[in-house]
């Protein structure tokens, strides 16, 4: 549903905004669940493992929304063009016609 796939990008925007604050974080206690300190200032590590695949996730999900709501648009305008296409071909009411002659 629509309302998942929104949260989903959102939890990965937010994810991906504090990865600087996740890159500290591993960086003061690295020590705890790993034997070499892959944590450096600039937070290369961080951003290679854990924003680029969240990135490229997110484009491709909003390449998906965009491409939905293309499709949605041309069959939208497919049938708004139908409809007119069954309007114009109805017989009308016969309306009177103004003369065009004149009169002497």
């Amino acid at each position: 549903s629509l309302a998942a796939r929104l949260t989903v990008m959102i939890m990965i925007a937010i994810i991906v905004k504090s990865a600087e604050f996740l890159n500290e974080l591993g960086s003061t206690y690295w020590r705890e669940f790993a034997t070499q300190n892959y944590f450096d200032k600039r937070g290369i590590f961080v951003a290679i493992m854990l924003s680029g695949p969240l990135l490229v996730d997110s484009f491709i999900m909003l390449f998906r929304f965009l491409s939905e709501a293309s499709h949605l648009l041309v069959e939208v305008k497919r049938e708004e063009i139908k409809r007119k296409k069954t309007k114009s071909s109805q017989p009308t009411a016969t309306t009177p016609r103004a003369k065009t002659e004149k009169s002497d």
